[in-house]
């Protein structure tokens, strides 16, 4: 590797990375430990880089991707704190290789296709792993010190990231699941797509489920009638009921204990809106979708409407810089000022607003984050912020 290439390494995710000595053929991986720790306590001339690995699959593709691409790096030292068994993983690589489905040994982890049989090979030849995870930090530099120097070996191999393909289920906690519309197709096609995305297939009952739904509708709209007439009119009644106030707004609450999300809950929606009118609520303890309807669910959660954001029940937060501060207003939906929270940079702010519970839904949270970077932006380079416009 000559110095052009040199400074053009590491390949992906150089930003993550430290390095030190670039002639040096040793790098570490500190696993879960801060790399800054480390670097305090080792002598720069007797490493190449330091990096984390958090994860032990995508982390650890990014790794033998870097380590392909440079020929130089002939020792690869563990240490640190390893919190969930990305080590196992790395290490196993090294000692027992893959099989032919491109799994790690002995491991749940899985090569993506461009890493080939060959590459595994290379890496495994050329590099030779030192597990010193059980040793004292402050020791580190008597260790690197007596690994051998080496010369490069073999050729530099380039390549491109691997894809990221996203999963029929992702993972959630099963805490709660708030769904709310301002009518009744927004809300469903909402609590479709968090069915389709969170829910747990049962194989027994061949259903996906998803448990403790709050579904919110305040209203009714002449195509939500439109599409409910269609469903199958069975006879449905809630066995519980309580009214209760929020904002000014009366809500009728039904406490179910599962539901067909498929066809009885369009029977229970147009029940309850007969009763209630306006503003009603579901406490469904399972929601469920039958193996069936999955295809069609699919479809109608595909189905491109315009995304009409809905406020934040917990109000909204007004962002200004002023007195060298940054001061982000928290205001109900009347727009009545409720609580204030400053400081000098946007982590300090969005911490108190986080504690304080004052955002309930992504977007909003998203884009306050957003805003208060930029206020932080303003602040350090003497401009005028205005929210929601550019600097």
């Amino acid at each position: 590797m000559n110095q052009t290439e040199k400074d053009k390494w590491p390949v992906y995710y150089a930003d993550t990375v430290h390095l030190s000595n670039k002639e040096s053929n040793v790098g570490i991986v500190c696993l879960w430990t801060k790399k800054e720790r480390i670097i305090e306590k080792l002598i720069p001339e007797n490493y190449c880089f330091i990096g984390q690995l958090y994860s032990k699959d995508y982390g650890l593709q990014i790794l033998i991707r870097n380590l392909l691409a440079n020929n130089q790096i002939r020792y690869l030292v563990v240490t640190g704190l390893d919190l969930n068994k990305s080590a196992q993983g790395l290490i196993n690589f090294f000692e027992l290789g893959v099989d032919e489905t491109n799994k790690i040994l002995d491991t749940e982890i899985f090569l993506d296709s461009k890493i080939k049989k060959e590459h595994v090979d290379i890496i495994r030849d050329r590099v030779c792993l030192v597990d010193l995870r059980n040793t004292n930090l402050n020791d580190l530099n008597e260790e690197l010190l007596k690994l051998n120097k080496l010369n490069g070996k073999g050729e530099e191999i380039i390549i491109d990231l691997p894809d990221i393909k996203p999963p029929i289920r992702y993972p959630t906690d099963f805490s709660g699941f708030k769904i709310r519309g301002m009518d009744f197709f927004r809300a469903y096609r909402y609590l479709l797509k968090n069915i389709l995305r969170f829910g747990i297939y049962d194989g027994e009952k061949k259903e996906v489920f998803i448990g403790n739904v709050s579904f919110f509708i305040e209203k009714l709209t002449d195509d939500d009638s439109n599409y409910l007439s269609k469903r199958i009119s069975n006879v449905w009644e809630s066995k519980f009921s309580k009214k209760f106030n929020y904002e000014d707004k009366e809500y009728e609450t039904f406490f179910i204990d599962e539901l067909d999300c498929s066809d009885e809950i369009k029977d229970a929606v147009m029940s309850m809106f007969a009763e209630s009118k306006k503003n009603i609520c579901f406490m469904i303890g399972k929601a469920y979708l039958p193996e069936k309807y999955l295809e069609d669910a699919v479809e109608i959660v595909g189905n491109n409407i315009s995304k009409k954001w809905l406020p934040d029940p917990h109000g909204n937060v007004v962002i200004r810089v002023e007195d060298n501060l940054i001061r982000a207003m928290h205001v109900n939906q009347k727009g009545k000022a409720i609580d204030e929270f400053t400081g000098k940079t946007a982590k300090e702010v969005y911490r108190k607003i986080a504690s304080n519970i004052a955002i309930s839904m992504i977007y909003h949270a998203l884009d306050i984050g957003a805003e208060l970077q930029k206020a932080e932006i303003a602040l350090m380079e003497g401009k005028k912020y205005v929210q929601d416009r550019p600097l």
